[in-house]
């Protein structure tokens, strides 16, 4: 037990480099992304489990401290920069389903593995679950709103019904997690937490392997259609991540890159029971392309985070 808990302590050491590695077996092997895809929902629940097991209830407290600016980070994630891709997307000649595929992913949340991804970073983890519990809580009012205002199609969805779901599998993961924590005892899960970012690691490459059928199942008759969908969300997840870290690089260095890092990591996912039609379609390929930034982003920003935040 003891080898196998280094195995995934080193697992977690390396990664950001490690993490696409479920992006580029996935995409070598369509059949495997089959086989895998009925476990992309529990493996989501897994990743926030074990991110929140990470996650010492004194560092929780120690985030309040900063409320004011998660707040006023989770108002720009959810309201600005969906304005800003839906004045952006005004200026560039894309295709309308795209607008609002774009528009749709900007107003969402960000990812339930995004604490676990910002502890790899070395970010404020504490900080990412509490912008992704306010931004969760705000989903359901922003959501219906700006599709109201920004999104020219007629897509049947209950945001409440979505957010009221997630809020229940964000705080039974919270409970069951932190339950497991105080069980174990801190010093037992202060050795565990090497082991514990392995795990995550290991559950987003599977996450990745899972979601990459999307690509399979467009690319042989629309190739075009893959490759515009993928250059897309590799802008908005770059550019979203900078227009952050400029408005909020004046505030506490760890919690501003944390929320940059939430900018760029939206769980588009929350839409795909509620979708049909033409946009449920656009939506899986969207979901798909997203993942390859979403990846190897890290490997590139990880430096780049260290040195401008943890400094």
């Amino acid at each position: 037990m003891t080898h196998f808990l280094k195995l995934l302590g080193r697992i977690g050491h390396y990664g950001t480099w490690l993490m696409p590695l479920g992006v580029i077996i996935g995409l070598l092997f369509p059949d495997l992304t089959i086989l895998t895809k009925p476990f992309a929902e529990a493996t989501v629940i897994l990743m926030l489990t074990v991110s929140i097991f990470r996650l010492d209830p004194a560092e929780i407290l120690i985030a309040f401290t900063n409320i004011r600016l998660l707040l006023c980070g989770t108002f720009f994630i959810l309201i600005i920069i969906p304005l800003l891709i839906f004045l952006a997307t005004k200026l560039i000649n894309i295709p309308i389903e795209l607008k609002a595929i774009l528009v749709a992913w900007g107003s969402c949340p960000p990812l339930v593995s995004m604490p676990g991804l910002a502890l790899l970073i070395g970010l404020n983890g504490t900080a990412a679950l509490l912008i992704l519990l306010l931004s969760t809580l705000a989903f359901t009012l922003t959501l219906p709103i700006l599709f109201a205002l920004l999104i020219d199609n007629n897509i049947n969805i209950d945001p409440i019904s979505i957010s009221a779901k997630l809020i229940i599998i964000v705080c039974l993961c919270t409970f069951g997690a932190q339950v497991l924590r105080k069980f174990l005892g801190k010093p037992v899960a202060k050795r565990l937490d090497p082991a514990a970012g392995g795990l995550i690691v290991i559950l987003m490459a599977f996450f990745a392997v899972t979601i990459m059928g999307g690509i399979h199942h467009v690319w042989p008759t629309n190739p075009s259609r893959v490759l515009t969908f993928f250059l897309a969300a590799t802008l908005v997840c770059i550019l979203s991540q900078l227009v952050c870290a400029m408005v909020f690089c004046k505030f506490d260095r760890s919690t501003s890159g944390t929320i940059a890092l939430a900018s760029g990591s939206r769980n588009l996912a929350l839409l795909l029971p509620v979708a049909s039609g033409p946009f449920y379609e656009n939506l899986w390929l969207f979901l798909a392309v997203i993942q390859i930034p979403v990846y190897f982003i890290p490997m590139i920003s990880k430096p780049l985070y260290r040195n401008v935040y943890l400094k």
